[in-house]
C-alpha cells in the first residue's frame, strides 16, 4: 500500500465540465465590523461579544460597543474553535497560535467570559503557517497544523489533571506547497486545505485512514474558484471557500457521501467594497452562520450572513473495542508485520507467547505484555499458525509453521515448553511458485496438515510428519480459487476448512485429505466485508464457533456464525485506548489476525483477539500488534455469541 496517493476529484462532473459551468453569484448582504485582530468568531446570536486574535493586539472579548471586556496579552494568529461533550457538560475550545515562540494556544472563556488558558505547549520544530481543529465521533479532539516545509501535523488535544491539555503527535499527512489554509467537516471526517491558491483539497481525518487526498476544485478556467482558494471553514456538512477575485465565497454540500459545488451559492462580495480578503471564519451561533472576512488594507472586517445548513447526518459508524496491548514495532518501517498466532502455555496461561510474523526478516516472539523475547531471522515469512504436542529429539514440543516466500517452504519451528524458546527445525519444500498464506489443520488422530496458497489461487494440502528428528512434509491435495486468496482456517473438532479470497469472499470446505475439493461461498465480498479479506480466525464458545474475518478494505472486523446459513452477527473496529494513560492507538488495514477463548488471566479471562496494525499512529511508528480482550468485544457487541 503506498504511503500516499492521490485521487480522482469529489464531484461527480470533471473538471472540464466544471470550467464550463455557469455560477449565477448571489448578491451578498454585508456588514462591517471594526475589531482590533485580524481573526474574529462571534460569541453569540446577538453579535453582542466577539473574539478578536492579533499578533500585535493579542487575544480579547470585544462587546457590541467596542470595548475590551477581557483579554489575553498573547500575541496570536489564527483562530478555530469546538464544542465538546465533557464530563462537567459541553465546552467550547479555541486554538490561536503564538508565532513569535512557535507555540501552540489553546484556551476558552468562562461564564463571565474571561479567560482560561488551558494549554501554552512547548515551541513545535517546524514553521507553521496555519491551524484548524476537529472533533471526531468519539468526541476526542484533534489539531492540525500546517507546517511550510509540505506538512500537515495532526495531534490530539487531551485533557489531563489540573484542567490541562496534553497535546499528543498522531501522524503527518504530506501536502503540497504554499499549504496556506485548512479547516476541518466534522460530519464527514474530512480535512481540507488551500495549495498554492490553486487547488483545494480533501483528506480523511481517520488517524486509522489511508493517508491520501482528493482533488475537490481548483481555479479557473479549469474549476469554479476564480484565482483560487484562500481562506475555508465549514459547518454542517458544508464547505465555504474564499476566492480573492471580487472576493467571492463559494460553497460546496455534502451530497451522498461527496462535497458538490453549489453554482446557487456562490456569493459575490465586490459591492462590499473590499481590497484585500484571505482569512476567512465560521460563527455558528442559531439559524444564521456568521463569515468573517479580514481586510488587512482597510483594517476592518466584512460580515457575511448565510442560512445555517439544515444538519447532516453524521455517517453511521461501527461500534469500537480498545486494544489494550501493543507488541513493541517492527524494525523497519513499511509493510513489515503480517500474522499473529497464538502459543499457550501448559500450566501457566499468562507465560502464553504472540508468535508474529515479519514478511522482511522473519518471526517475532512476545509476551503478553507486547515485549519482544525472541526473534529469529529466518526470511521472509507471511502466515503462521500453531498447534501442540509433536515429537523432536525424544520430546514432546509444540510447532509453529510459517510460509517463507524467499525459499517457498514451509518453516517449521518447535517451541519448548519448558523454556518458550523456538528453533528453527525444518523448511519444508512445496512446489508453488510464489507462496503466500498458510494454517495448520490436526485431525482426531494427531494427524497433522497444513495448507498453503500461491497467489495465482493455488491450494496445496500438505501431510507433515514430525515423527522424525527431521521433520518432512508431502502434497495430498490440490484445489485452487479463481483469484489471489491469503488467509484461512481450519476447525480441528468438525474438520471445516474456511479461506479468503481476497477480492471476492470466503470459502469452506472440507479439511480432510481424501475429502472432495467443492468449495462451499460462506460470504462475499459486499455488506459487512469490504475487499480485502484478510486474516481468519475461529473463536471456540461454550455454545458454537464463530468466525472472524479482517475486512481490511474499511479497516472493520466480521464476525459471523462459522455454520450455515454464515449468519453475520456483527462488525466492529478497534479504535485508540486514552484510558489510564495507556496512550495506544486503534488497528488498521489489518492483514493477520488470531483469537482465542482460553482463559489467560487478568483482561483475558474469557479470551483475546491479536491483530496485524498496518498503520501505528500515536505517535506514527512502524508496524505491530495489538491486543483486545475478547470480553470487551462481547460486552460492546451483545449479538455475539459467548
Amino acid at each position: 500500500m503506498p504511503f500516499f496517493s492521490t485521487r480522482r476529484p469529489y464531484a461527480n462532473t470533471s473538471l472540464l465540465a466544471l470550467a464550463f459551468s455557469v455560477s449565477q453569484s448571489l448578491l451578498a448582504q454585508t456588514s462591517s465590523l471594526t475589531l482590533p485582530g485580524e481573526y474574529a468568531l462571534e460569541l453569540d446570536a446577538t453579535s453582542s461579544h466577539w473574539l478578536s486574535v492579533g499578533e500585535s493586539t493579542g487575544i480579547q472579548v470585544i462587546n457590541n460597543a467596542g470595548n475590551s471586556i477581557s483579554s489575553w496579552a498573547q500575541s496570536a494568529e489564527f483562530l478555530d474553535s469546538r464544542s465538546i461533550s465533557t464530563s462537567s457538560g459541553t465546552q467550547r475550545i479555541f486554538a490561536s497560535f503564538d508565532s513569535s515562540q512557535n507555540r501552540v494556544l489553546l484556551y476558552s472563556l468562562d461564564k463571565e467570559q474571561q479567560f482560561q488558558q488551558d494549554l501554552v505547549s512547548s515551541p513545535v520544530d517546524f514553521p507553521v503557517e496555519g491551524l484548524c481543529l476537529h472533533v471526531d465521533s468519539a468526541q476526542r479532539l484533534h489539531l492540525f497544523l500546517l507546517s511550510e516545509l509540505f506538512e500537515a501535523h495532526q495531534y490530539l488535544l487531551r485533557p489531563v489533571a489540573g484542567e490541562q491539555w496534553q497535546m499528543l503527535p498522531i501522524r503527518t499527512l504530506p501536502t503540497g506547497p504554499d499549504t496556506e489554509y485548512c479547516a476541518v467537516d466534522d460530519y464527514s471526517a474530512t480535512l481540507f486545505v488551500s495549495e498554492s491558491s490553486q487547488t483545494l483539497w480533501a483528506y480523511p481525518t481517520d488517524p486509522e485512514a489511508e493517508v491520501e487526498r482528493t482533488l475537490l476544485d481548483v481555479a479557473a478556467p479549469f474549476g469554479n474558484l476564480g484565482d483560487g482558494p484562500l481562506g475555508l471553514a465549514t459547518g454542517y456538512g458544508h464547505l465555504y471557500a474564499l476566492s480573492g477575485e471580487g472576493p467571492s465565497v463559494h460553497q460546496y454540500a455534502l451530497q451522498d457521501g461527496q462535497f458538490q459545488y453549489l453554482t446557487q451559492h456562490h456569493y459575490s462580495l465586490a459591492a462590499a467594497n473590499m481590497q484585500s480578503a484571505e482569512r476567512l471564519t465560521l460563527s455558528d451561533t442559531g439559524e444564521t452562520q456568521t463569515l468573517s472576512l479580514f481586510d488587512e488594507e482597510q483594517g476592518r472586517f466584512t460580515l457575511l450572513k448565510v442560512p445555517t445548513p439544515e444538519s447532516n447526518t453524521a455517517q453511521q459508524l461501527l461500534p469500537e473495542v480498545k486494544p489494550v496491548t501493543e507488541t513493541s514495532p517492527m524494525p523497519q518501517r513499511g509493510d513489515a508485520a503480517d500474522d499473529p498466532a497464538l502459543w499457550i502455555h501448559p500450566t501457566t496461561p499468562r507465560q502464553s507467547l504472540i508468535v508474529g510474523t515479519n514478511k522482511r526478516q522473519g518471526l517475532f516472539v512476545y509476551d503478553l505484555e507486547g515485549n519482544e523475547l525472541q526473534r529469529l531471522d529466518t526470511g521472509r515469512l507471511n502466515n503462521v499458525d500453531i498447534r501442540y504436542g509433536v515429537s523432536w529429539q525424544g520430546r514432546i514440543v509444540d510447532v509453529a509453521v510459517a510460509s517463507n516466500r524467499d525459499l517457498n517452504t514451509l518453516s517449521m519451528f518447535a517451541i519448548d515448553r519448558a523454556t518458550r524458546q523456538l528453533t528453527l527445525v525444518a523448511d519444508i519444500p512445496t512446489p508453488l511458485q510464489n507462496i503466500y498464506g498458510m494454517c495448520l489443520y490436526q485431525d482426531a488422530t494427531q494427524n497433522l496438515y497444513a495448507f498453503a496458497n500461491d497467489e495465482d489461487g493455488s491450494f496445496i494440502q500438505l501431510s507433515l510428519d514430525t515423527t522424525s528428528s527431521s521433520w518432512a512434509g508431502s502434497v495430498v491435495r490440490r484445489f485452487s480459487v479463481a483469484s489471489q486468496p491469503e488467509g484461512c482456517v481450519a476447525n480441528d473438532r468438525t474438520g471445516q476448512l474456511f479461506l479468503g479470497e481476497e477480492d471476492a469472499g470466503i470459502w469452506t470446505l472440507s479439511a480432510a485429505a481424501d475429502a472432495p475439493t467443492n468449495l462451499q461461498p460462506v460470504a462475499k465480498v459486499g455488506g459487512a466485508l469490504h475487499d480485502d479479506i484478510e486474516g481468519l480466525a475461529l473463536y471456540e464458545g461454550e455454545n458454537g464457533t464463530l468466525l472472524i474475518a479482517s475486512s481490511q478494505g474499511n479497516n472493520s472486523y466480521v464476525v459471523m456464525d462459522s455454520m450455515p446459513p454464515y449468519t453475520v452477527l456483527a462488525s466492529f473496529r478497534i479504535g485508540m485506548n486514552l484510558d489510564s494513560g495507556m496512550m495506544i492507538d486503534g488497528a488498521s488495514e489489518t492483514d493477520g489476525l488470531e483469537v482465542s477463548s482460553a482463559n489467560l488471566s487478568g483482561p483475558y479471562s474469557a479470551g483475546l483477539l491479536i491483530v496485524q496494525d498496518g498503520r501505528n499512529v500515536l505517535p506514527e511508528q512502524a508496524q505491530n500488534f495489538k491486543v483486545v480482550p475478547w470480553s470487551d468485544v462481547q460486552s460492546l457487541l451483545p449479538s455475539l455469541r459467548p
